[in-house]
Protein backbone atom coordinates (compact mmCIF):
# COMPACT_ATOMS: atom_id res chain seq x y z
CA UNK A 1 0.00 0.00 0.00
CA UNK A 2 2.83 2.62 1.12
CA UNK A 3 4.43 2.11 -3.13
CA UNK A 4 1.48 2.26 -3.94
CA UNK A 5 0.53 5.54 -2.41
CA UNK A 6 3.98 6.55 -3.34
CA UNK A 7 4.09 5.71 -7.05
CA UNK A 8 0.31 7.49 -7.08
CA UNK A 9 2.36 10.57 -5.21
CA UNK A 10 5.26 10.70 -7.73
CA UNK A 11 2.43 10.27 -10.87
CA UNK A 12 0.57 13.35 -9.59
CA UNK A 13 3.54 15.36 -9.08
CA UNK A 14 4.61 14.64 -12.80
CA UNK A 15 1.63 15.27 -14.23
CA UNK A 16 0.97 18.55 -12.54
CA UNK A 17 4.87 19.19 -13.40
CA UNK A 18 4.01 18.17 -17.22
CA UNK A 19 0.90 20.93 -17.34
CA UNK A 20 3.11 23.78 -15.69
CA UNK A 21 5.85 22.78 -18.34
CA UNK A 22 3.27 23.55 -21.16
CA UNK A 23 1.63 26.49 -19.01
CA UNK A 24 5.01 27.53 -20.33
CA UNK A 25 4.38 28.06 -23.24
CA UNK A 26 1.29 30.13 -23.87
CA UNK A 27 1.54 33.09 -26.08
CA UNK A 28 -0.52 34.76 -28.13
CA UNK A 29 -2.01 31.85 -30.43
CA UNK A 30 -3.51 30.39 -26.79
CA UNK A 31 -6.25 32.39 -26.82
CA UNK A 32 -7.27 36.12 -27.86
CA UNK A 33 -6.38 37.79 -24.01
CA UNK A 34 -3.72 35.85 -22.60
CA UNK A 35 -0.58 37.98 -23.58
CA UNK A 36 -2.71 41.39 -22.15
CA UNK A 37 -2.50 39.86 -18.94
CA UNK A 38 0.90 38.79 -18.81
CA UNK A 39 2.95 41.66 -20.02
CA UNK A 40 4.47 44.31 -18.41
CA UNK A 41 3.49 47.26 -16.87
CA UNK A 42 2.51 49.96 -20.24
CA UNK A 43 2.80 53.87 -20.39
CA UNK A 44 0.73 54.07 -23.61
CA UNK A 45 -2.74 52.55 -23.75
CA UNK A 46 -5.58 52.00 -26.18
CA UNK A 47 -8.51 51.01 -24.58
CA UNK A 48 -11.96 49.77 -25.72
CA UNK A 49 -13.34 46.29 -26.34
CA UNK A 50 -13.36 43.86 -29.58
CA UNK A 51 -13.49 46.67 -32.05
CA UNK A 52 -10.24 48.34 -31.23
CA UNK A 53 -8.49 45.21 -30.06
CA UNK A 54 -8.77 44.04 -33.89
CA UNK A 55 -9.08 47.42 -35.35
CA UNK A 56 -6.52 49.46 -33.82
CA UNK A 57 -2.85 48.81 -34.73
CA UNK A 58 0.00 50.11 -31.96
CA UNK A 59 2.93 49.98 -34.56
CA UNK A 60 1.11 52.38 -36.55
CA UNK A 61 0.90 54.70 -33.61
CA UNK A 62 4.51 54.28 -32.13
CA UNK A 63 5.64 55.40 -35.64
CA UNK A 64 3.81 59.01 -35.42
CA UNK A 65 4.70 59.20 -31.65
CA UNK A 66 7.64 57.74 -31.10
CA UNK A 67 6.01 55.96 -28.53
CA UNK A 68 5.59 52.34 -27.57
CA UNK A 69 1.51 52.03 -27.82
CA UNK A 70 -0.11 48.97 -26.03
CA UNK A 71 -3.65 47.87 -27.03
CA UNK A 72 -5.15 46.67 -23.86
CA UNK A 73 -8.81 46.18 -25.78
CA UNK A 74 -10.61 43.31 -24.63
CA UNK A 75 -14.34 42.68 -25.77
CA UNK A 76 -18.04 43.72 -25.38
CA UNK A 77 -18.26 41.19 -22.31
CA UNK A 78 -15.21 41.96 -20.56
CA UNK A 79 -14.16 45.27 -21.19
CA UNK A 80 -17.49 47.69 -21.06
CA UNK A 81 -16.33 51.40 -19.31
CA UNK A 82 -17.00 50.60 -15.49
CA UNK A 83 -15.39 49.64 -11.94
CA UNK A 84 -13.57 46.59 -13.12
CA UNK A 85 -12.01 47.77 -16.32
CA UNK A 86 -10.59 51.14 -14.52
CA UNK A 87 -9.14 48.50 -11.88
CA UNK A 88 -7.58 46.32 -14.21
CA UNK A 89 -6.26 49.33 -16.19
CA UNK A 90 -4.60 50.94 -13.06
CA UNK A 91 -2.72 47.35 -12.53
CA UNK A 92 -1.54 47.71 -15.95
CA UNK A 93 -0.41 51.08 -16.02
CA UNK A 94 3.18 52.13 -15.53
CA UNK A 95 2.66 55.56 -13.40
CA UNK A 96 6.17 56.16 -13.22
CA UNK A 97 6.13 57.64 -17.00
CA UNK A 98 4.56 61.00 -17.61
CA UNK A 99 3.49 62.64 -20.98
CA UNK A 100 1.81 59.63 -22.22
CA UNK A 101 -1.00 59.28 -24.85
CA UNK A 102 -4.46 57.41 -24.24
CA UNK A 103 -6.64 56.24 -26.68
CA UNK A 104 -10.17 55.42 -25.57
CA UNK A 105 -12.47 53.90 -28.34
CA UNK A 106 -16.07 54.26 -26.99
CA UNK A 107 -19.46 53.25 -28.64
CA UNK A 108 -23.01 52.74 -27.52
CA UNK A 109 -22.15 48.71 -26.59
CA UNK A 110 -19.33 50.01 -24.10
CA UNK A 111 -21.84 52.28 -21.78
CA UNK A 112 -24.83 49.97 -21.80
CA UNK A 113 -25.70 47.31 -19.54
CA UNK A 114 -27.67 44.24 -19.73
CA UNK A 115 -29.40 44.10 -16.30
CA UNK A 116 -32.59 44.91 -15.52
CA UNK A 117 -31.55 47.80 -13.78
CA UNK A 118 -28.79 49.86 -16.55
CA UNK A 119 -26.78 51.14 -13.11
CA UNK A 120 -26.53 47.93 -11.35
CA UNK A 121 -22.96 47.34 -11.16
CA UNK A 122 -23.21 44.13 -8.85
CA UNK A 123 -24.34 42.34 -11.75
CA UNK A 124 -22.31 43.92 -14.66
CA UNK A 125 -21.48 41.28 -17.31
CA UNK A 126 -17.83 41.76 -16.66
CA UNK A 127 -17.78 41.12 -13.07
CA UNK A 128 -17.99 37.25 -13.81
CA UNK A 129 -14.99 37.54 -16.09
CA UNK A 130 -11.41 37.17 -15.56
CA UNK A 131 -10.79 41.04 -15.39
CA UNK A 132 -12.05 40.74 -11.84
CA UNK A 133 -10.65 37.63 -11.07
CA UNK A 134 -7.39 38.49 -12.25
CA UNK A 135 -5.72 41.39 -10.36
CA UNK A 136 -1.40 40.89 -11.49
CA UNK A 137 -1.94 41.62 -14.98
CA UNK A 138 1.69 41.48 -15.33
CA UNK A 139 2.20 38.30 -13.81
CA UNK A 140 4.60 35.98 -16.35
CA UNK A 141 3.59 32.95 -16.57
CA UNK A 142 -0.04 34.31 -15.24
CA UNK A 143 -1.25 30.82 -13.85
CA UNK A 144 -4.05 32.62 -12.43
CA UNK A 145 -5.33 33.42 -15.43
CA UNK A 146 -4.14 29.80 -17.27
CA UNK A 147 -6.07 27.47 -14.54
CA UNK A 148 -9.03 29.65 -13.63
CA UNK A 149 -9.95 31.28 -16.90
CA UNK A 150 -8.05 29.54 -19.77
CA UNK A 151 -11.20 27.82 -21.65
CA UNK A 152 -9.60 25.82 -24.21
CA UNK A 153 -7.90 22.35 -23.53
CA UNK A 154 -4.60 22.59 -22.50
CA UNK A 155 -2.73 20.61 -25.16
CA UNK A 156 -3.62 23.32 -27.83
CA UNK A 157 -1.35 25.92 -26.75
CA UNK A 158 1.40 23.46 -28.20
CA UNK A 159 -0.48 22.99 -31.25
CA UNK A 160 -0.90 26.69 -32.02
CA UNK A 161 -3.63 25.92 -34.28
CA UNK A 162 -6.38 29.21 -33.88
CA UNK A 163 -7.32 31.37 -36.71
CA UNK A 164 -5.74 34.29 -34.88
CA UNK A 165 -2.78 35.93 -33.49
CA UNK A 166 -2.60 38.38 -30.16
CA UNK A 167 0.70 40.23 -30.95
CA UNK A 168 3.15 41.17 -28.10
CA UNK A 169 1.38 44.77 -28.56
CA UNK A 170 -1.70 43.58 -27.73
CA UNK A 171 -3.17 44.22 -31.62
CA UNK A 172 -5.58 40.70 -32.20
CA UNK A 173 -4.82 40.14 -36.19
CA UNK A 174 -8.00 37.56 -36.88
CA UNK A 175 -7.51 35.48 -39.99
CA UNK A 176 -10.88 34.92 -41.93
CA UNK A 177 -11.78 34.15 -45.04
CA UNK A 178 -12.09 37.43 -47.42
CA UNK A 179 -14.11 36.07 -49.90
CA UNK A 180 -17.43 38.37 -50.53
CA UNK A 181 -19.82 35.85 -49.65
CA UNK A 182 -17.82 34.36 -46.76
CA UNK A 183 -17.64 38.27 -45.23
CA UNK A 184 -21.90 38.85 -46.21
CA UNK A 185 -22.37 35.93 -44.59
CA UNK A 186 -20.61 36.28 -41.41
CA UNK A 187 -21.73 40.10 -41.60
CA UNK A 188 -25.38 38.53 -41.87
CA UNK A 189 -25.01 36.49 -38.97
CA UNK A 190 -23.00 38.86 -36.88
CA UNK A 191 -26.22 42.06 -37.89
CA UNK A 192 -29.22 39.68 -36.88
CA UNK A 193 -27.16 39.00 -33.10
CA UNK A 194 -26.78 42.61 -32.62
CA UNK A 195 -30.13 43.16 -32.95
CA UNK A 196 -31.25 40.75 -30.74
CA UNK A 197 -28.49 42.45 -28.14
CA UNK A 198 -29.94 46.30 -28.83
CA UNK A 199 -33.42 44.44 -26.98
CA UNK A 200 -31.34 43.30 -24.05
CA UNK A 201 -28.87 46.56 -23.61
CA UNK A 202 -30.01 49.87 -21.74
CA UNK A 203 -27.97 53.16 -21.32
CA UNK A 204 -26.07 53.19 -18.30
CA UNK A 205 -25.23 56.55 -16.40
CA UNK A 206 -22.94 54.87 -14.42
CA UNK A 207 -21.05 53.27 -17.08
CA UNK A 208 -20.96 56.95 -18.37
CA UNK A 209 -19.54 58.45 -15.32
CA UNK A 210 -16.45 55.29 -14.90
CA UNK A 211 -15.70 56.36 -18.61
CA UNK A 212 -15.18 59.67 -17.12
CA UNK A 213 -13.17 58.30 -14.43
CA UNK A 214 -11.03 56.77 -16.47
CA UNK A 215 -10.40 59.73 -18.55
CA UNK A 216 -9.53 61.65 -15.18
CA UNK A 217 -7.33 58.69 -13.67
CA UNK A 218 -5.73 58.68 -17.21
CA UNK A 219 -5.13 62.88 -17.38
CA UNK A 220 -2.33 62.82 -14.44
CA UNK A 221 -0.26 60.84 -16.49
CA UNK A 222 -0.83 62.44 -20.45
CA UNK A 223 -3.38 63.43 -22.88
CA UNK A 224 -6.57 61.05 -23.25
CA UNK A 225 -8.27 61.59 -26.51
CA UNK A 226 -11.74 59.63 -27.71
CA UNK A 227 -12.91 57.80 -30.92
CA UNK A 228 -16.07 55.87 -32.06
CA UNK A 229 -14.91 53.83 -34.56
CA UNK A 230 -16.44 53.22 -37.91
CA UNK A 231 -18.34 50.01 -38.37
CA UNK A 232 -20.97 48.83 -41.29
CA UNK A 233 -23.28 51.09 -42.28
CA UNK A 234 -26.21 48.36 -41.21
CA UNK A 235 -24.86 48.02 -37.55
CA UNK A 236 -24.22 51.86 -37.57
CA UNK A 237 -28.19 52.33 -37.75
CA UNK A 238 -28.92 49.48 -35.57
CA UNK A 239 -26.16 51.40 -32.64
CA UNK A 240 -28.56 54.53 -33.86
CA UNK A 241 -31.76 53.13 -33.04
CA UNK A 242 -30.16 51.56 -29.05
CA UNK A 243 -28.74 55.31 -28.62
CA UNK A 244 -29.03 58.48 -31.15
CA UNK A 245 -27.93 60.84 -29.41
CA UNK A 246 -24.94 58.89 -28.61
CA UNK A 247 -22.49 61.78 -29.37
CA UNK A 248 -25.17 64.48 -27.02
CA UNK A 249 -24.65 61.76 -24.38
CA UNK A 250 -21.36 61.13 -23.89
CA UNK A 251 -20.57 65.03 -24.30
CA UNK A 252 -19.41 65.17 -20.10
CA UNK A 253 -16.73 62.36 -21.60
CA UNK A 254 -15.26 64.45 -24.21
CA UNK A 255 -15.37 67.78 -22.24
CA UNK A 256 -12.88 66.44 -19.59
CA UNK A 257 -10.62 64.80 -22.93
CA UNK A 258 -8.26 65.89 -24.88
CA UNK A 259 -10.45 65.69 -27.90
CA UNK A 260 -13.00 63.72 -29.45
CA UNK A 261 -12.83 62.35 -33.15
CA UNK A 262 -16.56 60.69 -34.17
CA UNK A 263 -15.24 58.08 -37.60
CA UNK A 264 -18.66 57.04 -38.37
CA UNK A 265 -19.62 59.42 -41.03
CA UNK A 266 -16.83 57.73 -42.98
CA UNK A 267 -18.34 54.25 -42.06
CA UNK A 268 -18.88 53.35 -45.84
CA UNK A 269 -15.11 54.46 -46.40
CA UNK A 270 -13.85 50.67 -45.07
CA UNK A 271 -14.22 47.29 -44.91
CA UNK A 272 -15.06 44.84 -42.14
CA UNK A 273 -14.91 41.16 -41.30
CA UNK A 274 -18.01 40.56 -40.05
CA UNK A 275 -19.95 43.75 -39.97
CA UNK A 276 -18.31 44.92 -36.52
CA UNK A 277 -14.40 44.56 -36.78
CA UNK A 278 -12.25 46.46 -38.96
CA UNK A 279 -9.91 44.31 -41.78
CA UNK A 280 -6.18 44.22 -41.52
CA UNK A 281 -6.04 47.37 -43.92
CA UNK A 282 -8.69 49.16 -42.83
CA UNK A 283 -7.77 48.90 -39.61
CA UNK A 284 -4.16 50.70 -40.46
CA UNK A 285 -5.79 53.37 -42.21
CA UNK A 286 -7.82 54.22 -39.40
CA UNK A 287 -4.93 53.80 -37.08
CA UNK A 288 -2.86 55.95 -39.16
CA UNK A 289 -5.95 58.52 -39.49
CA UNK A 290 -5.99 58.57 -35.95
CA UNK A 291 -2.70 58.99 -35.39
CA UNK A 292 -2.27 62.12 -37.42
CA UNK A 293 -5.38 63.55 -35.93
CA UNK A 294 -4.28 63.43 -32.95
CA UNK A 295 -0.85 64.82 -33.92
CA UNK A 296 -2.17 67.33 -35.58
CA UNK A 297 -4.63 69.17 -32.39
CA UNK A 298 -1.40 68.46 -30.43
Amino acid sequence: MKKFISYLSLLIVAILLTIKAVLYFADGYSDPYYLKVSSPKQSNLILGTSKSAQGLQPKFFNNVFKKNFYNYSFSINISPYGKTYLNSIKNKLDTTQNNSIFILSVDVWSISSITKKPNDYLHFRETKSFLKGVNNVTEIPNYNYLINYYDNKYYSILLKRTPFLLHNDGWLEVFLNDIKTSIDRRTSFTLESYNKKMIKYKFSSLRLDYLSKTIIFFKKYGKVYIVRLPVHPKLFKIENKLQPDFNSLIKPAIEVSNGYFDMTPYNKNYIYTDGVHLNKKSGESVSKTISNWIKKIQ
